[in-house]
């Protein structure tokens, strides 16, 4: 997970950014629809790099069927 340090750190900036941005604009919701899309995202990659190799994490695991989200 050697890029997951990499994207976190892409997504803090990106998301502080947008909250800088509703600061200064007074608008609490804007970037929203940004700020839904790159946390999705990076739960999903974060997801999958764990499904691909769980270690520790393996006891907990719940596999989803496709389709349910």
């Amino acid at each position: 997970m050697h890029n997951a340090a990499a994207r976190l750190e892409l997504c803090e900036v990106i998301l502080s950014l947008i909250e800088r941005k509703r600061t200064e604009s007074g608008d609490e919701s804007l970037g929203e629809n940004i700020e839904r899309v790159v946390l999705d995202t990076h739960f999903h990659e974060l997801e999958g790099e764990i499904l691909q190799n769980p270690g520790a994490l393996e006891p907990w695991l719940i596999r989803r069927r496709r389709g349910e989200a």
